[in-house]
């Protein structure tokens, strides 16, 4: 058959399956869209979204659907715009403004169905400006993560957005987001703090500027103002953003000096006073000897707020360790559980730029298994760790090991070099190691390909929930692999079925993975749909769309 009548023959097919005669032609299908029972609109829309690229009036049919009332119908829509991708360009705005509809899936299809589309920040960045200045609370949070995401492009029109009383505590949010890149919004932040009566939307334009940092210096004498007011509520913001702007707020020494050492001021607040001063003068090292022994004293505070406070200004002002570590060591034997969640808290907060203090942290043994903790929270940041990382996997206690496999599982494909270190850890002694291994190979990916024979030989092992695990990391490492499809899937069904609602769940998305090479697991994932747990039923639903028809 010529390539013509294969093309022919496909699109008759098509058509068939929406119910409609071989002789029907795209007007047919468009019109079926609209009309005829459910269960044939949604057929015809499906349809649409796999061959509507090249087909004219396919996008503006399917967009008409976006309002349609039954949330199956949009959600559907939604999808199929997805399908088509870039050439669904017009369905942008109505594909937003759904990014608040009350049905999830809608929601859920909706933003993978924008993201597919890609419209580009010309068009995103006003439209979403005008949802986030327009709409109601629940659809601002949607979107807001979008605007932060587009960094200083979004910056004007969230501006405009502090003009608006009811998207200005919105718009301060994103801009404290966005950070240094925000400078240009300084002025515009300012003016809130002196125009503005409402307390909360001065504190977040104050910790807006706070995110930006030096670049907010013009900012000082609004913000030493603010502190002036004898207004207490906004202190602590006010002199946090005073001590991130630095030694360019030093006019504000004097009256933030004076809140460091008067007893009436709260305890946290001398702290982050405390802090400001030292950001404000970092090559004063008398006053570094003055504020460090007062901020490790505060670690031992009985509230976690202040305890969090003082850990975070002593990691961020990185004091000379010839000054610290004999005041911190005495602290850190004496500390409590909760202190030293503070401490690794703060740490992991700080990101990259912690990471090559954890990494020397890694060479000691007593604190190794806090250090990996802490680059497993800070994730794909902190992959210049790796090397360390494998080195310390040699240590003799399993619980550490199996820190340090974890923190490798964080940091994910970036820590490919470890993978033979990670396989040979399939083998180690202690159980929970080994658990650890397979997570971590998982979560590297195809680069852990050479750990698959070992990996394989797990599967119908006597220990079930590693041979769960070995196949959970499997259908990361090479979903497509016929030979894993064939092994995996009956022991991921066979995990459907444990009581622990996240083995459920893990075991579900591992299948969908697997795709349609996963039908001979159809009937459990169906039998899932009616599962008490809200996610495994929604895990279920998706995986069984991943397995097609």
């Amino acid at each position: 058959m010529k390539k013509s009548g294969v093309a022919a023959l496909a699109w008759i097919v098509l058509l068939s399956a929406v119910g409609l005669s071989a002789a029907a032609d795209g007007a047919d299908l468009l019109k079926a869209v609209a009309t005829g029972d459910e269960k044939a609109r949604l057929e015809a829309i499906d349809t649409l979204g796999r061959t509507g690229e090249n087909l004219d009036g396919a996008v503006p049919a399917l967009i008409g659907q976006l309002g349609d009332p039954s949330a199956t119908i949009r959600a559907h829509a939604a999808h199929a715009l997805g399908q088509i991708g870039p050439t669904a360009k017009p369905a942008a705005e109505t594909l937003a403004g759904l990014a608040g509809d009350e049905d999830v899936r809608v929601r859920r299809e909706a933003v993978r169905a924008y993201r597919s589309i890609a419209p580009g920040p010309e068009v995103s960045i006003p439209l979403f400006t005008k949802l986030f200045e327009d709409s109601e609370p629940e659809v601002r949070i949607h979107i807001m993560d979008a605007l932060a995401e587009a960094g200083k492009e979004a910056v004007p029109g969230m501006i405009r957005a502090l003009e608006n009383r009811k998207a200005t505590y919105w718009a301060c949010l994103v801009l404290a987001e966005i950070g240094s890149d925000a400078e240009a919004a300084v002025p515009a932040l300012e003016k809130l703090l002196q125009t503005d009566d409402r307390p909360e939307v001065c504190r977040e334009a104050i910790l807006a500027l706070a995110a930006i940092g030096p670049g907010a210096a013009g900012a000082v004498p609004s913000l030493i103002k603010v502190l002036d007011e004898k207004e207490p509520i906004n202190d602590g913001p006010v002199v946090y953003a005073l001590g991130a702007i630095g030694p360019k707020a030093k006019a504000a020494e004097p009256i933030i000096r004076k809140l460091a050492n008067d007893e009436a001021s709260s305890p946290f607040l001398r702290t982050v006073s405390l802090w400001a001063l030292a950001r404000m003068n970092p090559d004063d090292k008398e006053l570094a000897k003055e504020v460090i022994p007062r901020l490790i004293d505060a670690l031992k505070a009985p509230a976690p707020r202040l305890r969090a406070a003082a850990a975070r200004a002593l990691i961020d002002l990185d004091p000379d360790p010839e000054v610290v570590r004999p005041l911190m060591k005495k602290a850190m034997d004496d500390a409590s559980p909760e202190m030293l969640n503070d401490v690794m808290h703060a740490l992991s907060g700080l990101g990259e730029e912690a990471v090559p203090r954890l990494i020397g942290a890694l060479g000691a043994k007593e604190v190794r298994a806090r250090a990996a903790a802490i680059l497993a929270r800070i994730g794909p940041p902190a992959k210049a760790a790796v090397p360390a990382l494998i080195e310390a996997l040699s240590d003799e206690n399993a619980e550490t090991r199996g820190e340090i496999l974890l923190a490798l599982a964080a940091i994910g494909p970036e820590a490919k070099a470890a993978v033979p270190a990670a396989g040979k850890a399939l083998q180690d002694e202690d159980m929970n190691v080994r658990y650890a291994a397979c997570y971590a190979l998982g979560q590297i990916g195809p680069a852990a390909m050479p750990a698959k024979p070992r990996l394989l030989k797990n599967l119908g092992g006597p220990d079930q929930f590693l041979s769960m695990a070995s196949a959970w990391a499997l259908c990361r490492i090479q979903p497509a692999s016929a030979e894993i499809c064939r092994k995996a899937v009956p022991v991921l069904t066979e995990a459907l079925a444990e009581p622990d609602t996240m083995t459920r769940v893990q075991a579900i998305e591992s299948l969908k993975l697997l795709g349609p090479h996963a039908k001979d697991a159809r009937g459990a994932l169906e039998k899932a749909l009616k599962d008490p747990d809200e996610a495994v039923r929604g895990a279920a639903a998706e995986a069984l769309e991943a397995l097609g028809k």
